[in-house]
């Protein structure tokens, strides 16, 4: 009887665990933020992100999966749209969901942001016809009327908070709303802090703890640190509570990110001890598929110089000379004459924000910005954040 009891918790355990490993996989959590927490879409720039994975062990547990999200942003009235699909095969089940993400993003004060995201869509759960094999009556009752066959309505939302580009906590609960009686709250929640080093601050360290929680299953935590160069190369390590070993690396140019992420749980129950391979393929939609280094800019007396196509951001290119030397700067302002420029500095001074000014070196022009740095990403970003909030007027200069 004994022997009964504990293979009874034994399996009770394992499908909790698997109920949770699928939830973290099909959640996404390795790479976008996004696609666990809505409030995201906002703080990014536009993205189209397609994501792979399965799960072996021993041949005893398979599951693969895709995962494709796409998300932009409005920038004149400060939201985010975006729409995420999912879909799974785990022997003759298959499920597949879709989704609407909204988001509004709020600017507190200098450096400061917070982001509220809701989600929208439904669930299909069904038979995997292609599992079975010439010698599977597929008329049969089971499968065509599978009781587990069901479409449900799902909602959740998402906050988080952004300071500086360095300091990211999040809090979300995709799946909070649902219309069938199998009631699993998913909670994740996240704190992750971004230090970069070195002259150019293009090389960087984020250490990282998540925490992913739902009724039937045990509490997940997860602990990894990021290191990476700019975009263009990085690696993870790290782990989870529930004898998981997490190995990431990728990298990529300012348009497109390939990462992969290796996942090996050492628990004791085979039918969770599984090796998980997740690849992501990230797209950065750069104003559309316009590419707008060419425009050209005109200067109207003391008038601002205005990009003339402002959504979702602009580039001039121009070599500029500056006390903060940097490869991007986000302007708000531009005036001919260096008493002008340095009146609206103080201007932006006056409300908080660290505003200086950079000169042209060709045309002696003066742009007053609000920020800089030397990663394009991370540039767009900020640019993103200074037009949802207060200068809807913002633009990029390359300094070259």
């Amino acid at each position: 009887m004994k022997n009964i009891y504990s293979i009874l918790a034994i399996s009770l355990f394992s499908l909790s665990a698997l109920k949770a490993q699928y939830t973290l996989t099909d959640n996404d959590i390795n790479f976008k933020k996004a696609s666990y927490n809505s409030s995201m879409i906002v703080a990014d720039s536009n993205s189209l992100v397609l994501n792979l994975s399965t799960s072996l062990s021993d041949n005893l547990q398979e599951t693969s999966r895709m995962h494709l999200l796409a998300y932009g942003n409005i920038a004149k009235l400060g939201l985010g749209l975006g729409a995420k699909f999912n879909t799974r095969f785990k022997d003759y089940y298959k499920t597949t969901s879709a989704e609407f993400l909204i988001a509004k993003g709020l600017s507190l004060k200098e450096k400061s942001h917070l982001n509220f995201g809701l989600s929208f869509g439904i669930d299909y759960l069904g038979v995997n016809e292609n599992y079975f094999n010439a010698f599977v009556d597929q008329s049969d009752e089971f499968i065509q009327n599978n009781p587990n066959q069901n479409v449900r309505f799902m909602s959740g939302f998402g906050a988080s908070y952004l300071w500086d580009n360095k300091l990211q906590i999040g809090f979300s609960m995709p799946e909070l709303i649902k219309t069938t009686s199998d009631f699993y709250p998913t909670i994740f929640s996240n704190v992750a802090y971004k230090q970069s080093f070195g002259k150019t601050k293009s090389i960087y360290l984020q250490p990282e703890l998540f925490v992913y929680t739902t009724n039937i299953a045990p509490t997940t935590f997860e602990g990894s640190a990021s290191f990476g160069f700019e975009n263009h190369v990085w690696l993870k390590l790290g782990g989870r509570s529930n004898k998981t070993m997490l190995v990431g690396l990728g990298g990529g140019l300012s348009f497109v990110e390939v990462g992969y992420n290796y996942n090996m749980n050492f628990s004791n129950y085979e039918v969770v001890n599984q090796m998980q391979h997740n690849i992501n393929l990230c797209f950065n939609l750069i104003n559309g598929a316009k590419d707008s280094r060419n425009e050209v800019y005109e200067i109207m007396g003391e008038e601002e110089i205005v990009p003339e196509e402002m959504f979702p951001y602009s580039i001039s290119t121009s070599k500029v000379e500056s006390s903060i030397e940097a490869s991007y700067y986000v302007a708000v302002e531009s005036f001919k004459e260096e008493l002008n420029a340095v009146a609206s500095a103080d201007k932006f001074l006056k409300k908080g924000q660290k505003a200086f000014i950079v000169k042209e070196a060709n045309t002696g022009i003066f742009h007053v910005c609000l920020g800089f740095d030397d990663d394009f990403n991370e540039i767009v970003n900020k640019t993103l954040i200074f037009k949802n909030s207060f200068a809807p007027e913002a633009w990029i200069i390359e300094n070259k």
